[in-house]
């Protein structure tokens, strides 16, 4: 039985070839030049940010291993970060109570099945309302919670920073 593509050795040479070597460095990114001073101020909101949340994590007396921490907050994220949701949050957020086709055409690429999915998950987990219409024929439509709209705001500084230092911002 004959093979088709490249002999395997190729394959290895290219695989090779894309690996960068121990020695080498990635290829710089052309310097920014951000506001000192609103670093500075980002700084100071991260560090501040940081003591609330290990403040929040003492007063629940739970004792948490770092692993435990850790894993935790993994689960958290998947779960707010998977794949559509950011997308659905921040559509919702910026665009405010939506129906369901809204959301579709300006997601793009998503089905309506995964859209569906999606929608119904982020309602379980309390970030997103659906409601009912009473029109003819029914319609829904989708709005964020109070707990997805503080989701929304927390989240808010972290893309403003990632837009400000990958110079998507002009300050």
């Amino acid at each position: 039985m004959e093979r088709s593509g490249p002999p395997a050795k190729e394959k290895t040479r290219k695989r090779r070839a894309r690996k960068i070597s121990e020695g080498e460095s990635p290829p710089e990114s052309p310097r920014l030049t951000v506001n000192p001073q609103l670093l500075a101020r980002f700084d100071e909101f991260g560090e501040r940010s940081s003591e609330f949340a290990r403040e929040i994590v003492e007063r629940s007396g739970t004792q948490s291993t770092t692993a435990n921490h850790a894993r935790l907050n993994i689960r958290v994220a998947r779960t707010v970060f998977s794949k559509w949701s950011v997308e659905i949050l921040t559509f919702l957020f910026t665009g405010g109570a939506s129906r369901f086709q809204e959301i579709k055409k300006t997601l793009g690429d998503i089905s309506a099945r995964v859209l569906s999915v999606k929608l119904a998950r982020l309602e379980r987990l309390g970030f997103v309302r659906r409601s009912v219409l009473d029109t003819r024929p029914p319609g829904v439509e989708y709005s964020l919670t109070e707990k997805g709209r503080q989701v929304a705001r927390l989240g808010e500084p972290v893309f403003l920073y990632l837009r400000l230092t990958e110079g998507l911002l002009n300050l």
